[in-house]
């Protein structure tokens, strides 16, 4: 009976972490799509408190203006990692991607907090050359 159990909720935590990463893959989209558009300030209000915490709007805004300014559009972004982790303050998705601007090559790498159905950008990390050489 136990072991039973025991496979009842690791299935069901299994179903809860893919859910977590297909919540947060919607969410990547949703950022690309509000990063070609500029909107940088609903990127930074429908983020995580813990993400607003670390950084101010107006630092995040000149980050990501950059990023649009170097770089360019997101052009094709494809997963290239990924990891769930449930803690006790709630599920935490990490995704690489490799990413295609309008204007080069560079990585990504994003921290969601999966609540409820909605993925909240906790960290957003990106690099490329073109940071350094345009």
């Amino acid at each position: 009976m136990l072991t039973f159990i025991t496979v009842l909720l690791l299935a069901g935590s299994s179903c809860s972490l893919t859910k977590g990463r297909e919540i947060a893959e919607r969410a990547v989209v949703q950022f690309h799509n509000q990063l070609n558009a500029g909107q940088y300030h609903e990127i930074y209000t429908q983020s995580d408190e813990g993400f607003r915490k670390a950084s101010s709007e107006e630092d995040t805004q000149a980050l990501l203006e950059a990023v649009r300014r170097k770089l360019g559009t997101v052009k094709q972004a494809n997963q290239s990692g990924w990891q769930v982790n449930a803690t006790p303050t709630g599920t935490m998705v990490s995704l690489a991607y490799e990413v295609e601007f309008s204007e080069g090559k560079g990585t990504e790498d994003f921290v969601f907090h999966i609540s409820g159905d909605k993925a909240l950008l906790y960290n957003y990390h990106v690099n490329s050359p073109l940071f350094i050489t345009k």
